[in-house]
């Protein structure tokens, strides 16, 4: 049997331009399943949001809740606009300076999948948004690879300040159970 892309198009035949396309295409959504959109074009390294940290004018904190039937209670609402750009920019430079998630297996702490969604802009235009998870292992998506903030409790504390939220640190985040 020849492979020559057929079973991609039963009845077609694909040629090398077309396979290349394809290939391609294949690459560019790992990329983007791997987080590695929020990446500065040409530097493939540093994330859209580190470089230009210093440029962000406002963030909007989006909690999200993935198991509502736990019924937590916060103090805060769910979505919260900083207007500040001093402030903003102090979460995105604490974000920035969180380490890479080390590879390996991890026992973490229960995981009761609540995530905030953290979305910047500039004047100019909006950052794909990073999504940091407050429980579990605490990971950090949206900045290539993937950090956490399990040994950095000094982020929580950054985004509440930010966020004008009292007592600023990580507790608060979580919320309470019934």
């Amino acid at each position: 049997m020849r492979d020559n892309g057929a079973a991609l198009h039963p009845g077609r035949r694909a040629g090398p331009g077309r396979l290349a396309l394809l290939a391609a295409a294949a690459g560019l959504a790992c990329a983007a399943l791997a987080g590695c959109a929020g990446a500065v074009a040409g530097t493939g390294k540093t994330p859209a949001v580190c470089a230009q940290a210093g440029s962000i004018t406002r963030l909007v904190i989006h909690r999200v809740n993935g198991l509502p039937q736990n019924h937590e209670r916060f103090s805060f609402p769910a979505r919260i606009t900083v207007t500040s750009p001093s402030r903003a920019q102090s979460v995105a430079r604490a974000l920035c300076a969180l380490p890479v998630m080390p590879s390996g297996t991890y026992a973490c702490p229960a995981d009761w999948a609540i995530t905030y969604r953290l979305a910047f802009a500039t004047k100019a235009r909006r950052f794909a948004p990073v999504t940091a998870g407050i429980s579990g292992c605490q990971d950090v998506y949206g900045l290539g690879a993937v950090r956490w903030t399990a040994r950095s409790p000094g982020f929580w504390h950054t985004l509440a300040q930010a966020a004008g939220i009292t007592p600023a640190g990580e507790a608060v985040f979580g919320g309470t159970m019934p």
